[in-house]
């Protein structure tokens, strides 16, 4: 179980990567896909410059940021969890943070994309929710992390 969680986690990291190198006009493309998919826009819709709809997946692009980051959190969380360390929580906070800024110095290097401060204080409420979680679930006696 160890190994499944840890190659899971690497894979989550390696992921995150590689949707932060892609161009600005491919990332608007996936999030004005997202928006069709949810009826919002239609398809010839997803470049348009109408505000409502950058609105919308600015909106889409801030909610991914914390989706992943949210899975992060837990996925750190669990595998930290299996070294029997001392203040796993606090150490998975601080790697996901850490991450969360390499993330977006790394998005500065990439065509029309930029790197924002608020973009990394949404990862690092997604890692602290994703935590959170763990956190709950192994004190209400819901999860047990005895994980060999």
């Amino acid at each position: 179980m160890k190994r499944i969680l840890w190659i899971s986690t690497i894979f989550w990291m390696l992921l995150i990567f590689f949707f932060s190198n892609q161009p600005a006009n491919v990332s608007e493309k996936q999030s004005g896909s997202i928006l069709v998919l949810l009826n919002l826009i239609d398809e010839n819709e997803i470049t348009n410059d109408d505000e409502r709809i950058k609105k919308l997946q600015l909106l889409i692009r801030k909610l991914a940021h914390f989706s992943i980051y949210f899975i992060l959190g837990i996925l750190l969380t669990l595998s930290l969890n299996t070294l029997n360390i001392d203040k796993f929580y606090i150490k998975a906070f601080i790697i996901g943070v850490l991450y969360a800024f390499s993330d977006e110095f790394h998005q500065y290097f990439i065509p029309g994309r930029g790197s924002q401060l608020k973009d990394v204080f949404i990862d690092s409420l997604g890692v602290t929710f994703g935590i959170l979680i763990i956190f709950i679930l192994i004190k209400k006696d819901l999860l047990k992390l005895n994980l060999t």
